[in-house]
């Protein structure tokens, strides 16, 4: 049997870009879900029904075994591995590290788990560190994310008396800008997550629509409290963590860089390096 070139070609090119569609796919080919050791991958927090233990453990341990005040992912994380410095509740945590998959958990759920508190914190920090540098090297883009146009559904979602002053008010929630920018970066599960807890988690940040020119100062700043803001609320809300983890899309080795999120937000940008 023959193939002509031009088939061969576009098979090819084919694979080659389904290949590079998402940073994010699990470089484990054989994962066994049960044993952490084998690596991590997306389909094992559905096989282990993860979201069903997460809710379980809450429900029995939060909050008769948690410190109080203590925030339920912090309980979860010191209780896995007895780490009593683990905190994924702030951007750019020193002391939210990724969690050995040597370990003997007590259950391959509670690795799930405590590995996913990891990884969202580390999503939204490179999210941060990557705003911070367009911000710094390309600020049009996050001026341009800022126009209110073409999504007047997700503005009525995150619409509310005090941020948008009724009819012809200019003042807009920070979540347009968060949710544009996340879709020029790319769809990927994670992102698409993300994009799941806006409406849910709603935000009360607002700028001027009508002056981003002169206030994208305030707007790159506002979406750095943003950031903050959903991070604390992953880590401190079951609920809200399972929005984003429950389809396993943060069970990966490891999300995209910083780097990564830059080069899809400014294609022309070349070869990024290392983003702090």
């Amino acid at each position: 049997m023959h193939f002509s070139k031009e088939l061969i070609a576009l098979v090819a090119a084919t694979l080659f870009s389904s290949s590079l569609a998402s940073p994010l796919i699990s470089r484990a080919t054989a994962v066994n879900c049960s044993d952490p050791k084998t690596g991590v991958a997306p389909k094992c927090w559905n096989t282990l029904k993860v979201s069903d233990y997460m809710t379980n453990w809450k429900r029995l341990n939060f909050p008769t075994t948690c410190k109080e005040g203590e925030f339920w992912s912090t309980c979860f994380d010191r209780l896995a591995t007895s780490n009593l410095k683990q905190d994924c509740t702030v951007l750019n945590s020193t002391n939210c590290a990724p969690f050995d998959p040597q370990f003997h958990y007590l259950s391959p759920q509670w690795y799930y788990g405590a590995h996913n508190t990891y990884t969202i914190n580390q999503y939204l920090t490179t999210w941060s560190a990557a705003l911070k540098h367009i911000h710094s090297t390309n600020p049009s883009i996050i001026t341009s994310a800022a126009q209110p146009i073409d999504i007047d559904a997700f503005r009525a979602a995150h619409a509310n008396s005090n941020a948008q002053g009724g009819p012809g008010a200019s003042l807009v929630n920070i979540d347009i800008a968060l949710a544009n920018l996340i879709h020029l970066s790319g769809s990927n599960p994670q992102s698409d997550a993300l994009l799941a807890l806006l409406p849910i988690f709603k935000s009360f940040l607002t700028y001027d629509a009508n002056a981003i020119e002169k206030a994208n100062p305030p707007v790159a700043d506002r979406l750095q409290i943003r950031l903050q803001q959903l991070v604390k609320h992953v880590e401190s809300d079951v609920e809200g963590f399972l929005i984003m983890a429950g389809n396993g899309s943060f069970s990966v080795p490891e999300v995209v860089s910083s780097a990564g999120i830059v080069k899809g937000l400014s294609p022309e940008e070349g070869e990024v390096g290392s983003i702090e």
